[in-house]
């Protein structure tokens, strides 16, 4: 063999060799959400590419987009129909925190009075402010925080393909969310991506953190807990803290190369400050 039919040779094998490190695959979830056991379900997608993740029509609503950038440990939330920016990060929740001292007294006599009406009262009054917002988590903010664990069902399944760990999120005494949640190993995702969603797993639980204390007096459900590296990421949640029980459950799992468009905030929208209203 000729040394330029050799070098060609050697070159097309290093080529080979390297091409999986230098081709980056992306990964794109799918997944599926429902607000209720009988609403129907929509489709929810996820993109991860250079530590930032894309999460389009979050929650299940069409017009609401979320951007998580590691590097900048922090969420953008894009709203469409009011083609507005909004950032969440540590900062702009101790902001929030330190606008809500001057309504203190206002959410505090507001649990007194909830506290003081009979069930029937309190359920009528439950039925005009409709599920989203606690009239029951809202009176308890009075007293102390109640602890929140994870704990291990014992039990296993099958989600996509993937072999997950049933867990409950357990507040006190009463069971929040159920969780299923898949290793890394389990997942099979690329390492840079499966550190950006630990990544925001992170920043959650810094963020929840942080405002519970908040989110109790409004009567929304804030629950603080870690999943640990080696439990992996939830791959299904059921909502067990609202009425109708809404889940999130993995549909498919893509690898492949992904646009950085895909992972931007569009041109022209305006930033708005993160409120509590």
């Amino acid at each position: 063999m000729s040394i330029p039919c050799r070098a060609i040779r050697t070159l097309t094998l290093a080529v080979s060799l390297l091409a999986p490190a230098l081709v980056q695959a992306d990964t794109l979830l799918e997944f599926l959400v429902k607000e209720g056991a009988s609403a129907p379900a929509k489709v929810q997608t996820v993109a991860i590419k250079d530590g930032r993740m894309m999460a389009k029509g979050a929650g299940g609503d069409r017009t609401i987009d979320l951007l998580f950038t590691q590097a900048e440990q922090g969420v953008e939330v894009i709203d469409h129909g009011q083609r507005t920016v909004m950032r969440v990060d540590e900062g702009e929740v101790a902001r929030l925190n330190q606008q809500a001292r001057g309504v203190q007294p206002l959410l505090q006599g507001l649990g007194q009075q909830i506290a003081k009406l009979s069930p029937e009262e309190r359920r009528q009054w439950q039925e005009l402010v409709g599920g989203g917002i606690s009239l029951e988590r809202i009176a308890k903010a009075q007293g102390p925080l109640e602890p929140t664990r994870l704990v291990s069902t014992g039990g296993q399944r099958t989600v996509a393909g993937v072999r997950c760990q049933s867990m409950r999120v357990i507040q006190g005494d009463t069971a929040m969310a159920e969780l299923c949640l898949a290793g890394p190993k389990t997942l099979k995702l690329p390492a840079p991506d499966y550190a950006t969603v630990r990544g925001l797993l992170t920043l959650y639980e810094r963020l929840a953190a942080q405002g519970e204390g908040l989110a109790r007096q409004l009567g929304l459900a804030l629950p603080v807990f870690t999943i640990a590296q080696e439990l992996g990421l939830p791959v299904a949640l059921k909502d067990l803290s609202r009425a109708g029980h809404g889940t999130v459950t993995l549909r498919r799992i893509q690898t492949s190369p992904l646009s950085p468009d895909q992972l931007r905030v569009p041109s022209g929208y305006r930033a708005k400050p993160l409120t509590l209203w």
